[in-house]
């Protein structure tokens, strides 16, 4: 059987090993430059017109909130492109479809939610009625269609070396909320999980972060050995290995 494909360490073009990781605090709150410039303009104006309307035209907009209808088409164009906000046609009688504009689920997240806190106290209710086991259903049955779904996608780029698995592991992640960050020093490869999205769950079930180490060390083929974990007070998760697998490794000392 021929050794498994893979690229060297230093081939693997990532953040480089001297850049700044996971800013004080945000493994807690994760706030792009983008949703500050939106909280900080005249589009917040817009979004909360439209989170209280529920869908709006950019006439109706641009009357309730007094800007010229060319203003508001720009923002709107803004907002969908940052996947904010999505648009539909609504027959509208005779004539052409009206626009409509609605907030996309990521642009719904943008105001506060419960959701988080009370799936904890869900968590610690079945916990204290005696259900830990269905907790730990839910998680690995959550875990396994997590596994199907990056599967898929490694198939779909044709990931066969680990530069390429790692670029759809670690787009993957960031969609997921990780906020993650990989390295690479001489052959160590770091994982960086700057942000838990599940931290109100870990407070009752370390389950969630055992699946996880298995889910990358199947997705990257490699053994991963944890060297940071924010539930024990670091300021993220952080996974090392090494680049060069055990097969590689044999097959050069058989040269």
């Amino acid at each position: 059987m021929g050794s498994r494909q893979t690229c060297p360490a230093q081939h693997v073009p990532r953040t480089p090993k001297n850049a700044p990781h996971c800013p004080p605090g945000l493994e807690k709150t994760v706030t792009t430059p983008d949703l500050l410039n939106l909280l900080s303009s005249s589009r917040l104006q817009i979004v909360e017109f439209i989170k209280r309307q529920g869908t709006v035209t950019v006439e109706e907009t641009a009357a309730a909130l007094g800007f010229g209808e060319t203003t508001v088409r720009q923002h709107f164009d803004h907002l969908q492109k940052k996947e904010l906000l999505t648009r539909q046609s609504v027959p509208d009688g005779p004539g052409r479809p009206t626009l409509r504009y609605r907030l996309t689920p990521a642009g719904q997240q943008l105001f506060p939610s419960q959701d988080a806190a009370l799936f904890g106290k869900m968590l610690d209710f079945l916990v204290l009625q005696g259900y830990p086991a269905l907790i730990d259903d839910f998680f690995r049955q959550m875990w396994r269609e997590r596994r199907e779904e990056l599967s898929e996608r490694l198939e779909e780029a044709g990931a066969n070396t680990l530069e390429e698995r790692l670029e759809v592991v670690e787009a993957f992640l960031a969609e997921q909320g990780f906020v993650p960050e990989v390295t690479v020093e001489e052959d160590v490869v770091t994982i960086r999980e700057c942000n838990c999205p599940f931290s109100e769950a870990v407070r009752a079930t370390r389950l969630p972060c055992r699946l996880e180490a298995q889910f990358l060390e199947q997705a990257l083929q490699r053994d991963l050995k944890r060297v940071g974990y924010m539930p024990e007070g670091h300021p993220a998760c952080v996974y090392e290995f090494q680049a060069a697998s055990s097969e590689d490794d044999e097959d050069l000392n058989q040269v």
